[in-house]
């Protein structure tokens, strides 16, 4: 996949600038009506997964990421296209609201890996929090698309599966914090520690054997 098609970009400003000009007449128009409603919800949609998948080719130009960038482009499209049929259809069906939301979950998880991924990181603490927040992104996500998935909650297993959501929320939160963390960490001054090269080695090996001498 070509992250730098020219082509593919300027019709993608032209498809963003102009879901941006309908959705905001979407709003102002007096009598918002089902139609009304239908087009400033695609707009939205548009611009939401728009972003998700620019985040995920900005990210692709890498070479180490462009395998994560494809699959953010990939689910932002998937959930895009979801989506508008849902609009459209109103089709109501249990399973596919789930699949949905499932994607649409996906979609921000991954353009959010992807997005930490495109920092150059400068030392050991902001990979460090590069990994913990790359992991608590994978564990909230599967939690959430995982509690959608179950059967419908009611008061009881909400009070049954309080650890699940207490699970759910810490992960969110050092998700958020370790998030914050990289590019701060990044910009902390480490001081390298000295590595000994081989020549080094072998000239103070050579010194020994001439004062020994």
């Amino acid at each position: 996949m070509n992250f730098k098609n020219q082509q593919l970009i300027k019709a993608s400003v032209v498809i963003v600038i102009m879901a941006g000009i309908f959705g905001a007449l979407s709003v102002t128009i007096e009598n918002i009506g089902q139609a009304t409603g239908k087009l400033f919800a695609i707009c939205m949609s548009i611009i939401l997964f728009g972003m998700t998948a620019v985040i995920s080719m900005i990210a692709g130009r890498k070479p180490e990421n462009k395998n994560l960038g494809i699959a953010g482009i990939i689910i932002s499209g998937i959930a895009f296209l979801l989506v508008f049929t849902l609009i459209l259809t109103e089709f109501s069906n249990d399973i596919f609201l789930k699949i949905v939301f499932s994607f649409f979950i996906s979609a921000i998880a991954i353009a959010h890996i992807n997005l930490l991924h495109y920092f150059n990181l400068q030392n050991k603490y902001a990979l460090y929090a590069r990994i913990t927040a790359t992991t608590a992104i994978v564990v909230f996500s599967l939690f959430i698309i995982t509690q959608v998935f179950s059967p419908f909650p009611n008061f009881n297993s909400f009070t049954g599966n309080q650890a699940v959501y207490k699970l759910i929320i810490a992960a969110l939160i050092i998700d958020l914090s370790a998030t914050l963390l990289v590019p701060l960490c990044n910009n902390l001054e480490v001081a390298k520690p000295t590595e000994l090269t081989f020549n080094e080695e072998h000239d103070s090996t050579g010194e020994e054997n001439i004062s020994a001498e």
